[in-house]
């Protein structure tokens, strides 16, 4: 059942996708409803692994169209995974409240945009120089199952394969209508925040992020040379000591805490709005702006670090065939060593 399957790359971050998925080929043309209400069975799971991933999961359980529209405007998705998320989510739910015939060029779309968004899930989460196999439908197993005959079917596929996104149905216009509307949310959102920067620097903090912020901290006698944060008692396992203790570095050289994810913690500097990033690794390592490193001799950096939680940092491609957030990483041995790092880096930035 799972021989040579497109998806077999699948399986090395979820095998109940990947079993997923070959249900979803081996019956594409002979059950095409069943195919489309899976399809989307399929992208939601996987939006559930990417949600997680970015750590934007609420308290409270969300809708699969709701973790959609958080995932595209925190940018944790770029446009085209969201209107392909979006338009799978919309044939899946008609497939499942509609007995009427399903037209089989959806089938064949909703199988080359699994296909993409998996690739695309696979370059930027689990490995960045991950090569994707050339895409094809399952052709063999289609020509066995197909009510049109095999000849019949290779008609039919040859066009449609090649078919560009600007023919698309009534529903992608509705999603892509639907698309710019939260986009001019977005413009609308970032244009508040910048006027209240320019009027209260300390308020846009909140302004700025949708992400919940850490919980009150109360200064306490200094750790290792540097402040510490106290967290309220029914927060304490919020973060762990040692985080706190690098928290309050930030702090002390006017870095102000903006969000985080499972990934990363952004930070921005209250002096001059540099943003970096603290990752969340054993050792102590913050990545900067690519082009303030580049544009510095000064710096020398352990290389670059690329990664979707460096959502303010500019793309490029690696070594995959999606384009990613990238930085140059810095690593200490010492709280005390990441100080002073952050100190000199005041000084280069004024």
């Amino acid at each position: 059942m799972h021989n040579h399957s497109l998806f077999e790359f699948v399986g090395q971050f979820s095998s109940e996708l990947f079993e997923l998925a070959c249900r979803i080929e081996n019956q594409l043309l002979d059950q095409p409803l069943a195919s489309l209400i899976q399809a989307r069975l399929y992208s939601e799971q996987l939006v559930k692994i990417i949600s997680k991933e970015e750590g934007i999961e609420d308290i409270y359980p969300l809708k699969h169209s709701e973790r959609i529209h958080k995932l595209y405007r925190q940018n944790a998705v770029e446009e085209d995974i969201y209107l392909k998320l979006e338009w799978i989510r919309k044939k899946g739910n008609k497939a499942a409240h509609d007995i009427k015939e399903v037209n089989i060029t959806d089938v064949l779309q909703v199988h080359k945009f699994l296909f993409e968004i998996s690739v695309w899930y696979m370059q930027v989460y689990v490995s960045y120089d991950f090569e994707a196999p050339i895409y094809k439908l399952p052709i063999k197993t289609a020509q066995e199952t197909n009510p049109l005959g095999a000849k019949d079917l290779d008609v039919l596929i040859k066009p449609y394969v090649d078919q560009t996104m600007q023919k698309m149905d009534e529903m992608w216009l509705e999603v892509q209508r639907q698309l710019e509307a939260i986009k001019e949310e977005k413009k609308r959102v970032q244009t508040e925040a910048s006027i209240l920067e320019a009027v209260n620097p300390q308020q846009s903090e909140i302004a700025a992020t949708e992400e919940k912020d850490l919980p009150p901290f109360q200064d306490t006698p200094k750790v290792l040379g540097v402040k510490q944060y106290e967290l309220n008692e029914e927060d304490k396992m919020t973060i762990s000591e040692e985080m706190a203790i690098l928290y309050s570095i930030f702090k002390r050289n006017n870095f102000n805490f903006k969000k985080e994810t499972s990934k990363a913690t952004e930070f921005k500097s209250i002096k001059n709005g540099e943003v970096l990033y603290l990752l969340t690794n054993k050792e102590i390592s913050i990545v900067l702006n690519p082009n303030t490193v580049e544009n510095n001799l000064n710096f020398k950096s352990n290389g670059k670090y690329h990664s979707t939680a460096l959502k303010q940092f500019p793309k490029k491609l690696n070594k995959g065939q999606t384009p990613i957030n990238y930085g140059y990483s810095f690593k200490f041995k010492t709280e005390v060593e990441l100080d002073a790092f952050l100190k000199s880096l005041n000084d280069i930035l004024i």
